[in-house]
This record gives C-alpha cells, structure tokens and sequence, in this order.
C-alpha cells in the first residue's frame, strides 16, 4: 500500500492501530505479515490493555487476564510463537471449588448448604452452590449447539431477561436473586443481563473443555501473563508509542486522520481501533457513528470489577476451621486465596472480586478506605482474620477512563440488536476488542477480534 505524502510533523503510515491490547497487537502483527507499514499507539504508559500483571504489588497479581484458558488456541500459539513460558495452573486453580457461602454475614459451608434452611433452590438443583446455579444452568439447558450460534436470529427468541429464563425453569424471586444477583459477572441482577449472553458464555466454555488438553484447567505465563501482549509488541517492526491518548479520528475517502492529546497526528489508509466503548465515546469519530452502530458504541454495558489484594500475616483459616475462599453477598464479593508460589497448597495472598453495584461503591471511596471497607467486611464473618490482613492495593477497571469496566454485556434485547452489526467497518475506520469478538470471549475473543479487522483490511 503507499501512503500519502505529507507534511514532515505527520506520522504516515498504511494502517494506525489505536490500543495495544490483545486485540491491536493482533492486528498489527497480522497486518505486518502481510507487507503493511502500522504503527500502534497507546495510551498507557505500557501494552498489554486489561492483560496487566502488577508486579509492583508485593506478591505478583494478575489485575487483568488472570489465567489462560487451556482451549485458548490463539493465546497460547502466541506465547509459544514469541516465546512466552507457559505454565499449567490446573493443581492450583482447582482450589477455586474451595469458597465457602457468605450470606449477610452467615458463613456457610459447603456441605452445609443443600440442605441448608436459607437454600431456596427448586428440587435437585439445591446441591448448586449459588455461585455455579445460573452458568450450571445454562449449560445444561442451552440451546446454542456452538458458541457462534448466538447470533443466528433463529436464537433470537433468548433475548430475554435472565429473571424470565430462570423463573420458566421454577425458580422463585429469592432463588433467582441468590442463583444470580451474588456478585453477578454482567450487569446487577438477572432482570437486566440477556439470557443469551448466558448462552453465549456456556456455549464456549464447553467448547473451551474439547479444545483443552486431557486433565488440563489452564495455564498463566512466567513472570506474567502480560508477557505475552509485551513479546508481541516486541515483535513488531515499530515500537509502540506509548503515553498517546487519542482524541479524535476523522475518516475520508482515502484514509483517515488520527489526532493525540500531545498534539500529535498520524495519517493512514486505515485506522485498527481497539478501545473498549466505554473509552470510544471520549473520542471525537467524523463522520460520527450513526444507526444502531451508535446506539451500541454510546449504550453498551461495561461490567464494574475492582480487585483488592491482601497479604496475611498468618494462617487464620487454619484457627476457624473454614476454608480459605469464600463466595459472599456483601462488600467483600469473591475472595479468593491466590497460589502463585511453587507450592499449589500454599496460599501466597488473597484477592476479593468486587463487581457489580458493590464494585460501583469501592470506586467511590480512596482507595485506602475501599481496602479498609474490604477489610472490615472479612474480619466481620471471620474474627480469626482480625488484624491478619495487610491492604496491598486494588485495580478498579470501571474507575479506569481508558476500560470502563472489565468486560462487555449486553443487556435484554441486544444482542440482537447491536452484536451482529456493531463491529463493520465504518468508512476507514475497523473496530476490534473482546466485546465484538463473534465466536470467543475474554483474552481469545480479543485476538479473535484483532483478526477479523486485519482480514477486513486487506480484503479491502
């Protein structure tokens, strides 16, 4: 491709690729085998997106992009093409089956709970713990044979509230908010997330299970997962620009314009933009969006997830006699013991997953204050944790300006929609990222996405 000729304070390139994610850095390389000149731009002062291994944080923690699935077939091939150490997670992540049950203060364990006088499950399902009850179901009832079946309009039918999916299969108001509104992963509660969504997301983790190797759960990377998007920034033929925040991006006939806080300017026949929405809607895009393309880019959900990371300073649970983890429904949601060390047994720090309308009150607060509030709600249900954990820090993904939250969701109604239309191609401009992929989710339907818009390019 030539590019135009240009004033000398004009970057131009063939393709600029905005965000060096996954899904930008996929682009990019692609679009580079294949002869285009690209340069990839960031805002951040490192790549890698919500991939973010904080090293800074005493023991590592994995902020974004936690373990590698291991039917992950696109992240994995990346790692071993740039030379990322992959290692298998399966004896430390099958602790993750270890929470016990927090509701309103009430510490529950497991064994307890089917026949426990608060579980208002229907029939067999009481043995669900409520965590599990909603994806449980949503495996065992779907109608997607394959993941990429969501967008067949002939499923469009599912396009309803999670609440009317689960109250036709006999479940109550209390069973759907617990079998749902527990530190829920899209949205606040079952009547505003699309069962679809949910079907989508069972859909692939089956596929997820045939693509695995026998006995494995999945892998992370030595030293972080974010090696991985760092090796493939290596690997490209221009450095990144870290530190550029895009403001606008005009779209022509002939290719577009793409202007930076600092002042500067790239030209190229394409622009690759891989911002989540979220961030998309503070950059000025001319021509603007239009249709249900704009309704998508301005309206599209963003789950609020804030992690806030814990040192101890002794083995508490060994005193109460619980397990380590515990699933609650208040501040603390999922706290989860981390095993990052050589020893799957040994638990290393403690991460609780806020997300949802809890998520939404941390990020309101210091963060000192979010980790006392954290804290506090801990030691309430587990006195033998009292003045055991030591505050690290946290990772609010819905406080962050360039994510706004950890993952896309789609309300009732659209993924039909927007999810078939939103991601073409709008002039020059191509949009990627884990919330256009079509047949994957997270880290996968990223570079799924990163993909798509390379092929979109060169096909032009």
């Amino acid at each position: 491709m030539a590019a135009p000729r240009l004033r000398s304070d004009v970057v131009a390139v063939d393709v600029a690729v905005v965000g060096a994610g996954l899904s930008g850095l996929t682009a990019a390389l692609h679009l580079e085998a294949q002869g285009a000149r690209v340069q990839v731009i960031e805002a951040r002062e490192r790549v890698g997106g919500r991939v973010h291994s904080m090293r800074r944080v005493g023991h590592r923690q994995e902020a974004g992009g936690a373990y590698i699935g291991a039917g992950y077939r696109r992240v994995i091939a990346a790692a071993g093409r740039f030379g990322v150490e992959l290692v298998d997670v399966t004896p430390m992540l099958a602790f993750f089956r270890e929470q016990e049950l927090v509701l309103d203060g009430e510490l529950i364990r497991q064994s307890e709970w089917p026949d426990h006088p608060r579980n208002p499950f229907p029939g067999e399902d009481r043995a669900l713990m409520p965590w599990t009850c909603h994806r449980v179901l949503a495996a065992r009832e779907n109608p997607l044979s394959s993941p990429g079946e969501w967008l067949d309009p002939r499923f469009a039918e599912h396009d309803v509230p999670v609440h009317d999916w689960l109250s036709s299969l006999g479940f109550g108001e209390a069973a759907i908010r617990l079998g749902y509104g527990m530190n829920p992963a899209f949205g606040d509660d079952a009547r505003g997330v699309s069962a679809l969504l949910a079907f989508f997301r069972a859909a692939f983790q089956v596929a997820q299970r045939r693509l695995a190797p026998e006995g494995v759960l999945g892998y992370t990377a030595r030293d972080g997962v974010q090696r991985i998007p760092e090796a493939m920034a290596g690997a490209l033929g221009s450095e990144v620009h870290l530190g550029r925040t895009v403001t606008a991006i005009a779209c022509g006939r002939r290719g577009a314009e793409v202007r930076c806080a600092d002042g500067a300017v790239y030209s190229a026949r394409h622009v690759v933009c891989s911002l989540p929405f979220g961030a998309l809607r503070g950059v000025a895009i001319d021509p603007p969006f239009a249709g249900r393309q704009a309704d998508a880019v301005c309206g599209l959900g963003s789950q609020p997830v804030t992690q806030v990371y814990f040192a101890h300073r002794s083995r508490f649970w060994e005193r109460d006699g619980y397990r380590p983890s515990m699933f609650t429904n208040g501040p603390a949601g999922m706290v989860a013991a981390s095993r990052n060390g050589e020893d799957p047994a040994e638990v290393t720090s403690f991460t609780a997953w806020v997300m949802g309308r809890n998520a939404r009150r941390l990020d309101a607060l210091p963060e000192t204050e979010a980790g006392r509030v954290v804290c506090e709600a801990i030691e309430a249900v587990r006195p033998a944790a009292r003045g055991q954990l030591e505050f690290l820090g946290l990772r609010a993904w819905g406080r962050d300006p360039l994510a706004r939250g950890g993952w896309a969701w789609f309300r009732p109604g659209e993924v039909n929609r927007f999810a078939a239309g939103m991601s073409r191609p709008h002039g020059p401009l191509h949009l990627c990222g884990e919330h256009l992929a079509r047949t994957s989710r997270g880290m996968e339907g990223a570079m799924e996405s990163g993909e798509r818009a390379a092929r979109e390019i060169l096909a032009a």
